[in-house]
């Protein structure tokens, strides 16, 4: 896993792929797909899906530091 963004600057990610995150706004609980550095912004950025109220499988693009761990007793729709 590169540990330097575009721009050179170190970044660890904080999570990972297969953790259970949800927004520090609130919303649905996520699994992180992918997690890394991106072109068009510093920092690393996660690939999250979900399952919307009705069922679809929802995927999006959030930086890491919008999100958090769910608890481990509580399961991703």
């Amino acid at each position: 896993m590169r540990l330097t963004d575009f721009f050179g600057r170190r970044t660890k990610p904080v999570f990972r792929p297969g953790e259970i995150l949800k927004l520090r706004s609130g919303g649905h609980p996520m699994t992180a797909t992918w997690s890394g550095p991106v072109l068009f912004a510093p920092g690393n950025w996660l690939i999250c899906q979900w399952f919307s109220d009705a069922g679809e499988l929802q995927q999006e693009m959030f930086p890491e530091e919008t999100l958090e761990r769910v608890r481990r007793d509580v399961r991703a729709a």
